[in-house]
Parts: C-alpha cells; structure tokens; sequence
C-alpha cells in the first residue's frame, strides 16, 4: 500500500486523480531537471536536446504509470491511461499556449510515446492478484 494513500479518507476518484495527475506532473518537470543538468555537462548542449527531453518524457511515464496504477488498485490500468492522458492534453495546453498554436508534429508523437509507455508500465506495474493457500 502507498503510505499517501492513508491521508485520503474518501474513495472519490477525483481526489486520486489530480493527486495522479499532479505526481506524474511532478515527476516529468523532475526528470526533465536532471536531463537539463545531463545535457549541459555534455560537450554539444543543444543538439542532442530532444533526445533528452524524450528521454525525460519516458522516464516520467514508467514513473506515473507505475504509481497511478498502484494508487487506483482493481482496474487501474484504463486510470492510468486516463491520468497520463490529462497529462498530455495539460501538455498540450501548454504547447499551444506558449508557441501561438503552432505546434510541431514531433510533440504530437512524443505525446503518443508518453501514453503508449504510461500504458505498458501500468499494464506491467500492476499488482497480481496474490494466491492464497486456504487452510482448513
């Protein structure tokens, strides 16, 4: 069990997912921190900048998928979709907000990127259901 799980007496699903969204936010503005320090130690800053900022998205959606998918429990894989979905349509928001509505077609496939991987790490980050020896 997640020990933030305890401070949110409610079963309400709305809760969850903006505590959801706002960890997987989190998690992408770190990674992308660390791979900003990466990249300015390296020799040519700027050229290998979208390798790193994808690398920094990917990072980001095994994190948020893993832990959106363990904070919903039964049938979290279709939430975590759900969560890094309103993650990329909040990235998305902002992309258009900040470049006037001219947003590039390699956004649109790191954001198709983003969801496959939150997807997958979901799909494999999910508790099995444990098998119990019932004793008479």
């Amino acid at each position: 069990m997640l020990k933030g799980k305890k401070y949110i007496k409610t079963d309400g699903g709305v809760l969850k997912f903006f505590v959801c969204l706002g960890f997987s936010a989190l998690l992408m503005l770190v990674c992308s921190f660390i791979m900003s320090l990466i990249a300015a130690a390296s020799s040519d800053p700027t050229g290998m900048i979208g390798i790193y900022s994808l690398i920094a998205m990917l990072l980001s959606a095994v994190g948020g998928g893993i832990f959106s998918v363990r904070m919903k429990g039964e049938g979290g894989t279709a939430y975590a979709v759900l969560v890094a979905l309103g993650l990329v349509l909040l990235m998305l928001l902002i992309a258009v907000i900040s470049s006037g509505g001219k947003v590039g077609g390699s956004a649109f496939m790191n954001y198709g990127c983003y969801l496959g991987v939150s997807a997958l790490s979901a799909f494999f980050g999910k508790k099995r259901a444990a098998h119990r020896v019932h004793k008479r």
